[in-house]
């Protein structure tokens, strides 16, 4: 199954929200409505590495396509987590250069 890459372009973000860095985090901590609990990984099983340190979903434009468009609440893609405790956004953070951090983007 494919799966995207950049989630981030086509899905508008609550004022204030920071962008997700598909950094996997949220997921590794709990699956959402779509996905199932992994109790070999512990993560949800739809969350799949694409490279880089990045995760994706595998029903990304299942959950999307849906008619209930609940997505922008649960799984909220497309908003990250800015928490300070998750330190997987913060490594990917800083692979990014420094005009990228400043951009406000992040």
């Amino acid at each position: 199954m494919k799966v995207k890459t950049q989630v981030l372009s086509p899905l508008p973000l609550y004022e204030g929200a920071r962008p997700c860095l598909q950094c996997g985090h949220c997921c590794k901590v709990r699956s959402c409505g779509y996905g199932a609990w992994d109790e070999v990984k512990h993560q949800c099983a739809e969350l799949v590495a694409i490279g880089d340190g990045r995760y994706g979903c595998q029903k990304y434009d299942e959950i999307l396509a849906g008619e209930d468009k609940s997505w922008h609440i649960a799984p909220a893609f497309g908003a990250g987590c800015c928490s300070s405790m998750n330190s997987d956004r913060t490594a990917i953070l800083k692979k990014y250069s420094v005009s990228y951090l400043n951009s406000g983007n992040v």
